[in-house]
């Protein structure tokens, strides 16, 4: 991961170090240190219309949909931050690129962005917002 910080604050270090954390356990599949991560009543909002679209509330609905997620792709689902950038009062935004293939020979390729809060060193919500909303969907279908 090649991921860039926009600033330098203590505040802001440690969201970024959340934030970066929970890339690298997803990636990694420790499903158990990406829980750890999120508070009990975390939200993740996936901005689509598409089986994943809406909001998952609480931890366990947030690593069920990820879970599912990496599932569908047989593990090759990826995402690379390419910058993270905090205010230090707790908002991170991260745009990335999402990238996987389903056995079926389906693709995606896809630039997206996160905005992340983070509160007393946990992940309290993810807005995620896709590039191509019909791609996307189509991709998840």
């Amino acid at each position: 991961m090649t991921a860039t910080t926009a600033t330098t604050s203590t505040g802001t270090i440690a969201d970024v170090d959340v934030v970066r954390a929970l890339f690298g356990v997803f990636a990694s599949g420790d499903l158990a240190a990406l829980s750890r991560l999120l508070h009990a009543d975390a939200t993740w909002h996936h901005h689509n219309d598409d089986r994943h679209g809406g909001i998952h509330r609480g931890a366990d609905a947030v690593v069920a949909y990820l879970t599912e997620s990496a599932l569908v792709t047989a593990g090759t689902l990826h995402a690379e931050p390419q910058s993270v950038m905090a205010d230090g009062q707790g908002h991170v935004a991260v745009p990335l690129r999402l990238s996987a293939s389903r056995p079926d020979g389906r693709t995606i390729d896809d630039p997206q962005v996160v905005l992340v809060t983070v509160q007393d060193g946990r992940v309290r919500a993810i807005e995620q917002f896709v590039g191509d909303p019909a791609a996307v969907a189509a991709f998840w279908a």
